[in-house]
C-alpha cells in the first residue's frame, strides 16, 4: 500500500483560469479596487476579490454571474482568488453588494484608476491612436420605476440590435488601438445620440491621457460633425474619422478624385481569402479643403483647413454593382408613390404647379421624368355640407392647374454618378503633414477600426457577454457590471497582444495550433485559453488536511503558450496571497 492509497484525491478543473488570475494582477486591477474600494469590517472578502472572481468566470465563458460560490467551490478558489477563504463566501448577495459599491464609486472613475495604472507602468510609445464607438444593450422587461439622476435610463431610441420594441442602454467604449486596452466606458441613457456619447468620451480622454502624449482617437461618421471636431481640436486630441455621405464637401472631393481619372496611387493591397479570390486594392488622395468648425469657448464657427482622404474600394465597388439594380428599383417605387400624390394636388396657376414640381425633382434620382402642366375645372367647395339649397345659387366652377406626368425613364447620367461616387469613401483628419502622416497610414488607422467593433470589442461583449446584463434588474447593477466585462476585455485583449508579440519575435517561425489543429502566427485569446483545456488540479488530503496541489495535463503547446505569457507552472499549483494594498 502506497502512501497516495491513505490519501483522498480530490480533482479540480483549472483550464487557463490561472493564467488570467496572474494578468489581472499585473495589470494592476485588483490593488486599484483594493485601494479605491476599502474593505469594511465584518466583510470576509474584498470587493477586488469579488470582481476578480467575476472576471474569471466571464473568461471561462461561464457569464451567469450568479451562483458564484457554488461555482468557486467546483474550482480550487485558493490559487485562482484568495487562500484561506470559503467559497461559498462569494454568494449572490455579495456579489450585488460589489456592483453597488462600483456604482456608488463610478465605474468610470474605476476604469480610470486602472487605466493610469497601466500607463504608467506600461514602457510603449507616447503616440498612439484610441480608437471608440458606441452600441447598444437591448433590455427585457418593462424598467418602469424611477431612476435617480446618475443612474442610466432604460429608453426605447434608436436600436444596433434591430429590437426597436425593447427598451435600451447606450454603451460607449474607447480602446487603446495598440493592443485593445479600454481607455473609457459608459453606460448612457437608452436614447442618447452617438454625437453626445463621442464628446463625453473626448472629455473623459482630456483628463485622463497624459497632455504629453501625442493621441489621434479613430471613430466613425458619428464624429463628422462642427462641434464634436472642434472639441477635439480644443483638447489638442488629432483624429481620424469617417465623413458622411450627406455633406456637399464628400461628393466636391470625390469629384476632384475622379478629375484625376486612373492615376489614383495605390495604398493598400491585400490577397484575397482563397487563392482564386482577386485582390483587394485600396487607392486614394488626399486634399485640402475647408471644414465648418464649433470653437467651444467662443461659441463661433469657423473654417478650418482639413485634411479629406478619398478612397477607391474594390469592396465598395462590388457592392455598388451588387446593390445597384435593387436600388434602382426601389427608386422607381418611391417616385411613382410621390409622382401619384403630387398629381393627385391642383394648384392656383401654372407657376405654383411648376415650382412644386421643380422642388420635387431637386430630391436626387436615378429616374427622371417629364410633366405637362394642364387647366382643369374644379367645382369650389361650399361652406356648409348637404344638400344645396335655391337660394345657395349655382355652383361656383374655378379654373386650377394639375401635373400630367410622363412616362418614367432611367436617368443614365445619374445612375453613372451613383456607380461612380459609390466606389469611394472620404476620410477627415487633422494630421496635415503628408510626410509623417502619408495616405496610407490614415488609411491603416482608420482601417484598425475592426479592434473596437470586433473580437477585441463589442463584437466580444455582445457575444459570450451578452446574456449576463440581461440577469440583472437596476440599471445601476447593469452599469457596474459593463464595468468588470470591460475589465474582462481588457485582460483577455492583452493576454493576445502578449502571445501574438512574442510569437512573432521568437526565433525558428514558431506557431500555436488554432481550434481546428492548424498552426496559426496569430493566436486569438481565445484559442490559447483552448490549449488548457486538459490542464487541470489534484488536490491531496490526508485525514482531512491538504497535503499537496498537483497539476497535469500540460503538452509542448501549452508549455510555450507558459513561455510566451512568461507565467510558470507553479501558478497552477500556487495559492494566492492577500493584495499588498489591502487595508
Amino acid at each position: 500500500m502506497t502512501d497516495l492509497d491513505l490519501c483522498d484525491l480530490i480533482p479540480r478543473p483549472l483550464g487557463h483560469l490561472p493564467i488570467v488570475a496572474e494578468y489581472i494582477r499585473r495589470l494592476g486591477i485588483q490593488d486599484t479596487l483594493d485601494e479605491v474600494l476599502p474593505l469594511k469590517p465584518r466583510m470576509k472578502v474584498s470587493d477586488a476579490e469579488c470582481v476578480a472572481l467575476m472576471v474569471l468566470n466571464i473568461l471561462q465563458g461561464k457569464c451567469g454571474l450568479y451562483h458564484m460560490g457554488p461555482w468557486a467551490e467546483g474550482t480550487d478558489s485558493e490559487v485562482l482568488v484568495v487562500e484561506g477563504v470559503d467559497p461559498l463566501t462569494f454568494s449572490d448577495a455579495r456579489i450585488a453588494h460589489t456592483l453597488d459599491r462600483i456604482f456608488e464609486y463610478g465605474p468610470d472613475n474605476v476604469l480610470s484608476e486602472v487605466v493610469i495604472r497601466y500607463l504608467r507602468s506600461d514602457p510603449g510609445p507616447s503616440e498612439y491612436c484610441v480608437h471608440q464607438d458606441t452600441t447598444t444593450l437591448k433590455l427585457y422587461g418593462e424598467y418602469d420605476r424611477g431612476y435617480a439622476p446618475q443612474e442610466p435610463w432604460p429608453k426605447r431610441g434608436f436600436s444596433k440590435d434591430h429590437r426597436p420594441d425593447l427598451k435600451q442602454l447606450v454603451y460607449g467604449l474607447s480602446l487603446h488601438g495598440a493592443c485593445g486596452i479600454p481607455m473609457c466606458v459608459s453606460t448612457l441613457d437608452g436614447n442618447t445620440p452617438d454625437n453626445e456619447a463621442n464628446r463625453l468620451h473626448i472629455n473623459r480622454l482630456a483628463g485622463l491621457l497624459p497632455p504629453e502624449d501625442d493621441v489621434t482617437l479613430v471613430a466613425d461618421c458619428k464624429m463628422a460633425d462642427p462641434v464634436t471636431i472642434g472639441l477635439l481640436i480644443d483638447a489638442a486630441f488629432h483624429f481620424v474619422t469617417l465623413l458622411p455621405r450627406s455633406y456637399n464637401l464628400h461628393a466636391k472631393v470625390v469629384d476632384r478624385a475622379l478629375g484625376l481619372a486612373s492615376d489614383l496611387p495605390e495604398l493598400v493591397r491585400e490577397k484575397g481569402r482563397r487563392k482564386a479570390d482577386p485582390d483587394h486594392v485600396y487607392r486614394g488622395v488626399s486634399f485640402t479643403e475647408l471644414f465648418e468648425v464649433l470653437d467651444p469657448e467662443v461659441g463661433t464657427k469657423e473654417k478650418r483647413p482639413l485634411r479629406f482622404l478619398v478612397v477607391e474600394s474594390d469592396h465598395l465597388a462590388e457592392r455598388i454593382e451588387d446593390s445597384l439594380p435593387a436600388r434602382m428599383e426601389k427608386d422607381r417605387k418611391r417616385l411613382e408613390k410621390e409622382l401619384e400624390k403630387l398629381c393627385a394636388s391642383t394648384f392656383a396657376c401654372e407657376a405654383d404647379a411648376e415650382k412644386a414640381f421643380w422642388e420635387f425633382t431637386n430630391e436626387p434620382k436615378l429616374h427622371r421624368v417629364e410633366v405637362a402642366v394642364e387647366p382643369v375645372e374644379v367645382v369650389e367647395r361650399r361652406a356648409r355640407r348637404g344638400r344645396p339649397s335655391k337660394a345657395d345659387g349655382p355652383a361656383v366652377v374655378q379654373t386650377r392647374y394639375r401635373l400630367v406626368p410622363g412616362p418614367i425613364e432611367v436617368d443614365k447620367a445619374a445612375v453613372e454618378k451613383a456607380r461612380a461616387h459609390g466606389r469611394f469613401f472620404v476620410l477627415l483628419t487633422d494630421h496635415m503633414d503628408k510626410k509623417a502622416w502619408p495616405d496610407a497610414r490614415v488609411l491603416a488607422e482608420y482601417r484598425h477600426q475592426h479592434l473596437i467593433e470586433g473580437h477585441c470589442g463589442f463584437r466580444w461583449l455582445k457575444g459570450p457577454a451578452g446574456a449576463a446584463p440581461m440577469f440583472l434588474n437596476t440599471p445601476r447593477r447593469i452599469a457596474a457590471l459593463g464595468l468588470v466585462f470591460v475589465l474582462a476585455l481588457m485582460v483577455r485583449n492583452y493576454i493576445e497582444h502578449v502571445v501574438r508579440a512574442r510569437l512573432v519575435a521568437l526565433p525558428g517561425n514558431l506557431t500555436l495550433p488554432n481550434m481546428d489543429d492548424r498552426p496559426t502566427h496569430k493566436p486569438s485569446a481565445e484559442n490559447v485559453f483552448w490549449l488548457f483545456r486538459q490542464v487541470g488540479i489534484v488536490l491531496i488530503r490526508q485525514s482531512g488536511v491538504l497535503i499537496e496541489r498537483r497539476a497535469a495535463g500540460f503538452d509542448e503547446h501549452t508549455d510555450l503558450a507558459l513561455r510566451l505569457l512568461d507565467v510558470p507552472r507553479s501558478a497552477f499549483t500556487t495559492p494566492r496571497k492577500r493584495s499588498a494594498v489591502r487595508p
